[in-house]
């Protein structure tokens, strides 16, 4: 009969249906929670797993850093020794250089010490040739010096004579003596002196004095040899006469 009544009560039984309700809402939302709960602990699980394999990875990262550090220590120690390999190769090679430098410029200064001393050695053997045959000329009789001067010039074959001498040889051609150019040349022949004989006639004093009446150029001229070389050509003395010639280029 109690229960009949609480049923007729409409307020009793909305209140009822009320609670209901809100015990239903209460026990779904345990129940939710429960499921949910249940989903992250799976979700906090793999991302426990993820973390553990992150962290494998760090430590294995870590030992190739470390072992690619001490590798880079190592070739950079290799770097600085072979630096320092090469810098004393090469201050080796340097200072064998400069030996070298200096042994080449020894050398060069010894040979031109050496080619200077035969220069001179061939200039003086060249002098003592010509006074030695100057000196067998003086010790001709003076009978025979003039029979030999008495007698005419040999014409000599000019195309040997021009091999001999280095240079084109014509007669009479008085270029061919040393310090005669074509100008000088043409001076002495207006002035009378057109042969070797003439010129080996002709004094050292009156050469000079022609050579400065002409002035100019021609006043640096020293004829002092002029009429020595004019005999030689004149008698075909020609080996002498070149060798004469060339102990006049070295002492120039």
């Amino acid at each position: 009969m109690l229960w009949l009544t609480i049923l007729d009560n409409e307020n009793l039984v909305l209140a009822a249906e009320t609670l209901i309700i809100v015990i239903g809402s209460m026990l779904l939302g345990i129940l939710l929670s429960y499921l949910n709960s249940g989903g992250l602990k799976d979700k906090l699980a793999q991302l426990t797993q993820a973390v553990e394999e992150e962290q494998k990875q760090s430590e294995a990262l870590r030992e190739q850093i470390h072992e690619m550090t001490r590798v880079r220590a190592q070739l950079q120690s290799d770097a600085e020794m072979m630096s320092a390999k090469i810098g004393g190769q090469a201050k080796t090679i340097f200072d064998l250089q400069q030996y070298i430098n200096n042994s080449e410029s020894a050398y060069r200064n010894q040979k031109s010490m050496i080619d200077g001393l035969q220069a001179t050695i061939a200039s003086y053997q060249q002098r003592i040739d010509i006074l030695q045959q100057e000196l067998e000329d003086s010790s001709v009789p003076e009978s025979k010096q003039k029979k030999v001067s008495s007698t005419a010039p040999v014409r000599a074959n000019f195309e040997h004579v021009s091999q001999l001498l280095g240079k084109q040889v014509t007669d009479n051609d008085l270029t061919l003596i040393t310090g005669i150019g074509p100008k000088a040349a043409a001076l002495l022949q207006a002035n009378g002196i057109e042969t070797w004989e003439d010129l080996s006639n002709a004094s050292t004093e009156q050469l000079k004095s022609l050579l400065n009446e002409a002035g100019g150029v021609y006043k640096s001229l020293d004829p002092t040899h002029w009429a020595k070389q004019a005999a030689m050509a004149s008698q075909g003395e020609w080996r002498k006469l070149r060798v004469f010639q060339e102990s006049l280029r070295k002492i120039e």
